[in-house]
């Protein structure tokens, strides 16, 4: 696997889509909602004081903004970083049975 693969990218959209359609939907409040129905009243009202809305909205928009940036630098920042000699690149290599048998690996000895 490349490093600049993308891992798992079906269920990081779909999780960030599903995020922001129960932001969307109100499901949480509604779920505070029910939760404190048989509740005494200081419990209900400090529940259901909080925007929980607007606060998994905001959830769902950080997920979003950091599979985003993800993207941008496995994608674009990265490579143009490696390429300019500002990163060091971390490729994976291939070592021989030859370079293995002379000893000049960095690896650990086994």
């Amino acid at each position: 696997m490349n490093h600049n693969d993308i891992s798992m990218p079906f269920v990081k959209a779909s999780s960030a889509i599903a995020a922001a359609v129960a932001a969307k939907a109100e499901v949480v409040e509604q779920l505070a909602t029910s939760a404190t129905a048989h509740s005494s009243y200081h419990t209900w009202a400090a529940v259901n004081a909080i925007p929980w809305g607007t606060i998994a909205s905001i959830a769902a928009a950080l997920y979003s903004l950091l599979l985003i940036a993800e993207w941008f630098w496995k994608k674009l920042w990265r490579p143009f970083f490696e390429s300019r000699g500002w990163l060091p690149k971390t490729r994976r290599r291939v070592i021989t049975v030859e370079e293995y048998e002379a000893g000049n690996t960095d690896r650990a000895p086994l």
